[in-house]
């Protein structure tokens, strides 16, 4: 497998030429830093972009992020400094059960909202390595970044900047979708939801982590006016789940943990109770 047999175009979900034009539309795409930018600006000019990476910040020799990024060099550091004890003995809980899963991949891995490459960092520690992997994000400079950062085999794992609404992949690629906390940082989770079920192959599998949030609680009002709060609520996540035709559902509490204040995170809000989470659904 070759990541350009998985692509199409966005717009009109038609296949691409070698050189990344649209059969259809002739809407042009590119591979820039490694990265495959499939972002149609029509459909995701209303998505934020949350990263402030520069191409300057990619063709560093040094790649942590600077103060226009994420207020310092050393953001991660500070950023888990400020959790509470409690989330961070969840987090890891989370992440150790996560693991039981990734031992058993194969085939075509996608890891939803890449990001900085928590979760892909996971993916390649796993003695099981015979799966390949493709990271997904909106951002081509985060995944940029994250490909500097990881230095991974380019014959195993590929780097696509795509919409997770109106993602540039074909019906049926992928054997697993992973992540971490795609749902709560992605608006419109219904048509997420809907994508991840059409890029699954049959019996194909999703393996989510993220936390779930209550309903009367003021994280829940901030979510509902960031449009986010479907991906943040048990009950309206599994009932889209479900909706979209994912069967053998199953959502696990983990741990949960009173938030504190971070400035990095605009969910939850401090004081909030978060439940740690993990689902899977099958196609």
């Amino acid at each position: 497998m070759h990541i350009i047999d998985l692509l199409i175009c966005p717009k009109c979900k038609c296949e691409l030429t070698l050189e990344l034009i649209c059969n259809n539309c002739s809407t042009s795409y590119n591979k820039e830093y490694g990265v495959y930018d499939m972002i149609s600006k029509k459909l995701s000019s209303n998505q934020t972009i949350l990263w402030n990476i520069t191409d300057e910040d990619i063709l560093k020799d040094d790649i942590s992020l600077n103060e226009e990024n994420n207020s310092n060099p050393n953001w991660i550091q500070d950023y888990y400094s400020k959790m509470s004890i409690e989330t961070k003995i969840a987090q890891q809980k989370q992440s150790d059960y996560m693991k039981n899963w990734f031992s058993n991949l194969s085939g075509v891995v996608c890891d939803l909202a890449t990001g900085l490459g928590s979760n892909l960092q996971r993916l390649l520690d796993c003695k099981n390595n015979l799966f390949k992997i493709v990271c997904i994000d909106i951002s081509r400079n985060v995944l940029a970044i994250t490909r500097k950062n990881k230095k991974t085999d380019d014959t195993r794992v590929y780097y696509v900047a795509t919409d997770c609404r109106y993602m540039s992949i074909k019906d049926n690629s992928f054997d697993y979708i992973t992540s971490i906390a795609a749902f709560g940082n992605i608006p419109q989770s219904n048509k997420v939801a809907k994508e991840l079920y059409r890029v699954l192959k049959p019996t194909g599998k999703l393996i989510i982590e993220g936390t779930y949030i209550d309903k009367n609680s003021e994280s829940y009002k901030l979510a509902k006016n960031k449009k986010l709060e479907k991906g943040l609520v048990k009950e309206y996540l599994l009932d889209e789940l479900k909706k979209t035709g994912f069967i053998n559902i199953e959502s696990i509490i983990i741990d949960k943990a009173i938030w504190n204040e971070n400035p990095y995170d605009l969910l939850p809000v401090a004081g909030d109770m978060q439940y740690f989470y993990i689902i899977t659904a099958e196609k």
